[in-house]
């Protein structure tokens, strides 16, 4: 089986990710999509709400998704997430299972800067998903490299290989932050969350949500 680990902040959870991830699902076929909120991201602010909270809105989120899931993993570890990390460690949960991970166009043109990044490819394929404003056009000379060495366009060369490829995605391209939604949610605007998402964050008075 493929196992997707989908990695962000999730904070909130909102349509973007949802249609990424389903998306993914309707292109490769038999695979698991790992929503995996981070607990610390090392070179990012800090999510506004804490990782429970963020854990069960994605539970909320994807109740009609059987082929999605809410990973606890990165919570329930100490210090910083980086992914070569977390890889490394989900490689010895699903010994029989291909690993991908799951990042944006922008992430990608930046991979190279990535705490251990060969280890990554050492562990998993990428999936890269497409991002406004961001193309294969700006890849540095590494980048480019890489991909001519192990760009995928077949979604069944990821089963193929066991790590270390890398495949662009054809996913829908939105441009919906999370930045975005909680301004939304302060100010009591519409916003690309679910209904069931919507009424946790109220449950729970998170983003300053109006009741």
């Amino acid at each position: 089986m493929l196992r997707a680990i989908f990695g962000g902040t999730f904070d909130p959870i909102h349509q973007g990710h949802l249609t990424a991830a389903a998306d993914l699902i309707k292109e490769l076929g038999d695979v698991t999509v790992h929503l995996m909120p981070n607990a610390v991201p090392p070179h990012r602010p800090q999510p506004q709400a804490n990782g429970q909270h963020r854990l069960a809105m994605i539970a909320c989120a994807i109740e009609q998704y059987p082929q999605m899931r809410a990973e606890s993993f990165e919570l329930n570890q100490q210090g910083p997430s980086y992914t070569a990390k977390t890889l490394l460690a989900m490689r010895e949960l699903y010994p029989d299972d291909t690993l991908a991970f799951v990042m944006g166009m922008d992430s990608l043109l930046s991979f190279d800067q990535w705490f251990e990044w060969q280890s990554i490819l050492a562990t998993a394929h990428l999936i890269v998903l497409p991002r406004p404003g961001y193309s294969l056009a700006e890849a540095n000379s590494t980048i480019n490299q890489l991909l001519q060495q192990r760009r995928v366009t077949h979604t069944t060369e990821l089963n193929r290989y066991a790590h270390g490829r890398i495949y662009i995605a054809n996913t829908t391209l939105t441009d919906v932050s999370s930045t975005a939604v909680r301004d939304a949610l302060a100010s009591g605007s519409d916003t690309e969350i679910s209904a069931a998402v919507m009424a946790y964050i109220k449950r729970h008075q998170l983003y300053s949500s109006p009741l």
